[in-house]
């Protein structure tokens, strides 16, 4: 991010961990996951600046069932704007792409940007990972869009956010590769990620660091064993300029019935 004279910019929005039950009656930690994330999609709805694409970072279903991708596929259908997902640990990738076959690619062009959307999940793992495979097509991907600024986009963080539980089950196989590489990478602008269900920024030389908040439970920033926080669900919206350089920001939602349990000590 830096100060570039005002342009036309492509408008991403980025949600995630939704945690969709397969049951309307379905909670977490005593949430309405589905209540929650219609109440984020109808504050999308009425944003001054529509979306040209979302994406949505994993754990998109509470327990990989069917049903849940289903009801969520249903809520998704008020969505005007093209959108995307890809898999957090409590999610089925294969389920998914049975189910929205189109839904997973592997790269996604926003103008001059290309977005990279990244699979960390690593089956019976709370963890991430990348084997060497991955990692090497990773690579192939970066290098043959080296005329373009990239965003990637992942469930797992690269990278501790300061919570000392959730960093436990951070992105661990493949971290230190994957952290070289695209340290490397003089296109890579920006990485972005899901499953700490708060909100973070940073740097990485000059490649920025983003985690977003939760559609659904939201967890204590710097917080060492589990923590439930009382924020508000939210989304974060990325204005990707062509120049390379882009704005990014968090906008929480105020949920009507908005009720959670702030002393569960996990989940």
């Amino acid at each position: 991010m830096s100060n570039h004279p005002a342009q036309a910019a492509h408008r991403l929005i980025q949600f995630t961990d939704p945690h969709i039950g397969g049951r309307p009656d379905y909670q977490l930690l005593g949430l309405d996951t589905g209540h929650t994330l219609d109440e984020v999609l109808a504050a999308l709805d009425k944003t001054p600046v529509a979306p040209e694409l979302m994406v949505v970072t994993g754990d998109v279903s509470a327990n990989a069932s069917e049903a849940s991708y289903r009801r969520f596929l249903h809520k998704m259908q008020r969505v005007q704007a093209p959108w995307f997902w890809l898999p957090g640990n409590h999610d089925n990738p294969q389920r998914m792409d049975q189910l929205a076959a189109k839904r997973r690619p592997e790269v996604v062009s926003m103008g001059n940007w290309r977005l990279l959307l990244l699979d960390t999940s690593v089956p019976g793992q709370i963890c991430g990972g990348f084997d060497e495979p991955e990692l090497t097509r990773i690579a192939q991907l970066i290098d043959s869009h080296a005329d373009h600024p990239l965003m990637l986009m992942m469930h797992h963080q690269p990278v501790a956010v300061g919570s000392h539980w959730i960093d436990g089950h951070m992105l661990k196989a493949g971290r230190e590769a994957f952290i070289e590489l695209v340290q490397q990478a003089d296109n890579v602008r920006a990485i972005t990620w899901g499953h700490v269900h708060q909100q973070f920024d940073s740097h990485l030389g000059n490649i920025g660091l983003h985690a977003t908040p939760s559609t659904s439970v939201q967890f204590t920033p710097g917080s060492g064993p589990f923590a439930v926080d009382n924020e508000m669900p939210g989304y974060r919206w990325f204005d990707l300029h062509d120049d390379g350089h882009y704005d990014t920001g968090v906008e929480r939602v105020a949920i009507a019935e908005y009720s959670v349990d702030l002393a569960s000590s996990g989940y």
